[in-house]
C-alpha cells in the first residue's frame, strides 16, 4: 500500500496567502527604500553645491562681487546667493579692542530656481580683512 503525502485545498489557499502577504509587505519595503535613497541622494547633491558655492565665495573673499562663475557652479536648476553684513550680538569689550578687526556675518544660501525654494543655508562669521588693507592704505 502506498502513502502519498498530499496537501488539501485549504492548505494550498493559505501557503498562497501567506507568500502573497509576505511578497507585499517585501515590496513596500523596497518602494520606501528607493524613496529614502532618493531624498538622501537629493540632499546630498544640494549639500555638495552649497559647499561648493561656499568654497568659491570665500576662497574669492571680496565682498564687491559674491556671484558665482558658471564653471565653477553649472548647476542650472540651483543659484547660490549671498549676503554680507556686521555680525551682531559681540559683546562690547571685544568689539572695541584696539587694532579689531570687524566681524562679518556671511549667509550664503542655495535656492532651487525652478519655485525659488531656500533649499539650504549656511552662516559663517569671518573676519573683515579689507578694513585692514583700507587702514594701511590711509596711512
Amino acid at each position: 500500500m502506498r502513502n502519498f503525502c498530499r496537501f488539501t485545498l485549504l492548505e494550498v489557499v493559505i501557503a498562497l496567502v501567506i507568500l502573497s502577504l509576505s511578497l507585499a509587505g517585501m515590496l513596500r519595503l523596497l518602494t520606501h527604500s528607493q524613496n529614502r535613497i532618493s531624498r538622501a541622494e537629493e540632499q546630498w547633491r544640494e549639500m555638495h553645491m552649497l559647499t561648493q558655492g561656499a568654497e568659491y565665495i570665500l576662497l574669492a573673499g571680496s565682498e564687491e562681487d559674491l556671484s558665482v562663475p558658471d564653471d565653477i557652479f553649472p548647476y542650472h536648476d540651483h543659484r547660490i546667493d549671498c549676503t554680507v553684513e556686521d555680525a551682531e550680538g559681540i559683546p562690547e569689550e571685544l568689539s572695541s579692542q584696539e587694532n579689531q578687526l570687524p566681524l562679518k556675518k556671511w549667509t550664503i544660501t542655495l535656492y532651487r530656481s525652478a519655485d525659488h525654494a531656500e533649499r539650504l543655508k549656511v552662516i559663517i562669521d569671518r573676519l573683515d580683512y579689507s578694513a585692514k588693507e583700507a587702514d594701511s592704505e590711509a596711512q
